[in-house]
């Protein structure tokens, strides 16, 4: 069985609208995982590189010119807000989350420093050694993780502009928004994902108030029908 990144897949079927091309660099890594190990190393630092680019708006981090690497993880998971909505120790647990984090922060360090000795990543003489399979999986693992992890707290939230654009009765309507997504296909325009209900709001938002309403009534008909069954 071909090697699959399973939580970076999972995580463009819940953020289709998101995801972008991450699906090009997801491809990439796996067929470098299982055809060229020795190539891996970069494909990873390149999905770090991009998932920091991609998070950098929505949690409005301005990265400096000269940030390193390392650096720029800092920012973010300092950004994140790992809070746990509506418990009394909030605070205590998203500063102890972060501290967790530390580790995520030691990875992508030594990541930055793997990939800059001669011959990991580039240069270096023909006879040196390379990364094999077992190398390439390890990376694979750590990516499938970490990448993941920052893209789904901060895709998960969404930031002002989003809920400007999308109005704050949007995120109100769950129940509503799954069924559209449920019954129409994803809406695909110049390479960008979005789903029927973000699309459906955003385009006519007086038709998706009026397919709400007729949803609502569909469903209190079916409550009806069981209780009376």
């Amino acid at each position: 069985m071909a090697y699959q990144l399973q939580r970076l897949r999972e995580l463009i079927e819940r953020h289709p609208e998101r995801a972008g091309s991450l699906m090009l660099h997801i491809e990439a890594l796996e067929q470098s995982i299982e055809r060229l190990p020795l190539t891996s190393l970069s494909h990873v630092r390149t999905m770090f590189e991009a998932a920091h680019g991609s998070v950098a708006g929505p949690l409005k981090i301005v990265f400096g010119e000269k940030d390193s690497f390392p650096q720029k993880n800092r920012a973010i998971i300092k950004a994140l807000d790992l809070a746990l909505d509506g418990h009394p120790d909030a605070e205590k647990i998203e500063k102890q989350l972060k501290a967790l984090l530390g580790s995520m922060n030691g990875a992508a360090s030594a990541l930055a420093e793997l990939s800059n000795i001669s011959g990991m990543r580039h240069g270096g003489a023909l006879d040196l050694p390379t990364l094999e399979r077992q190398h390439a999986y390890m990376l694979g693992g750590l990516c499938d993780a970490l990448v993941s992890f920052l893209l789904d707290t901060a895709w998960s939230r969404p930031n002002e502009q989003n809920r400007a654009t999308l109005g704050p009765f949007y995120d109100d309507e769950p129940d509503f928004n799954e069924s559209l997504d449920s019954e129409y296909a994803l809406v695909e325009i110049a390479g960008s994902v979005f789903t029927p209900s973000t699309a459906l709001f955003r385009l006519d938002p007086t038709q998706y108030e009026a397919a709400r309403d007729e949803w609502r009534l569909a469903s209190d008909d079916l409550i009806k029908d069981s209780e009376a069954a």
